[in-house]
């Protein structure tokens, strides 16, 4: 028999995929029992994987209105970026720290090898590539909350954005750097080049944000 649990971690994940996929729009109204027969569960798990993802700033509990999938503006996505910032940064130094930071660096740079020299890179192959460098140097950094934290800020980011902010020609040198950095075993410029590598994307959102308000 399958705990409520398991079903309520079945349903979050579910959810979630589909509201980062843009499958579930900004603003659309979570429909339960919908959603309950959808996914062949009752509405007490349903109920649990929806305040997990209000906590996560995923959806948000409407008076009278029920469960709605949250929006996020702008400023949102910028200071989702901004907490990646630090908390990225963080881990690049403590992997660049690891007596392994060698064998570390040839894992990351694999994920960029069909990349290196290549004049036209398919941006849905580098988005899954990205997201592997930047979630392994979390994983690796064997910091728990950092981990937790950083996933949630990234599946914030991911909801106003599926694709790239900025294009593969832009950010592959930029990785290459950080993995360098790690290969020296250099914590302080792993760290400065990862904070770098996420302030040009906040100062290029913060930008759009100026245009907007003008």
């Amino acid at each position: 028999m399958i705990e409520h649990s398991d079903l309520s971690k079945l349903a979050y994940h579910e959810l979630k995929n589909r509201i980062i996929k843009g499958e579930l729009e900004t603003g659309q109204k979570l429909i339960q029992e919908k959603i309950a027969t959808e996914l062949g569960i009752s509405r007490m798990p349903l109920h649990k994987a929806l305040q997990m993802l209000e906590d996560e700033f995923l959806v948000e509990a409407v008076p009278r209105k029920g469960y709605i999938v949250r929006e996020h503006k702008l400023k949102d996505k910028i200071d989702a970026f901004e907490c990646r910032e630090v908390l990225e940064g963080l881990a690049a130094r403590k992997v660049a720290s690891k007596p392994n930071h060698e064998e570390i660096a040839d894992k990351l740079a694999s994920f960029f090898k069909p990349y290196i020299e290549k004049k036209e890179i398919d941006a849905e192959t580098y988005r899954k590539a990205d997201r592997d460098f930047h979630n392994t140097i979390c994983e690796l950094s064997k910091n728990t909350v950092l981990q937790k934290m950083d996933a949630m800020a990234n599946y914030l980011q991911m909801t106003f954005t599926y694709g790239l902010l900025r294009t593969p020609q832009e950010t592959l040198p930029e990785h290459l750097g950080i993995i360098e950095a790690i290969r020296e075993g250099n914590e302080e410029k792993a760290e400065i080049l990862m904070r770098e590598h996420a302030a040009i994307t906040i100062n290029k959102l913060k930008k759009e944000l100026s245009e907007q308000e003008l």
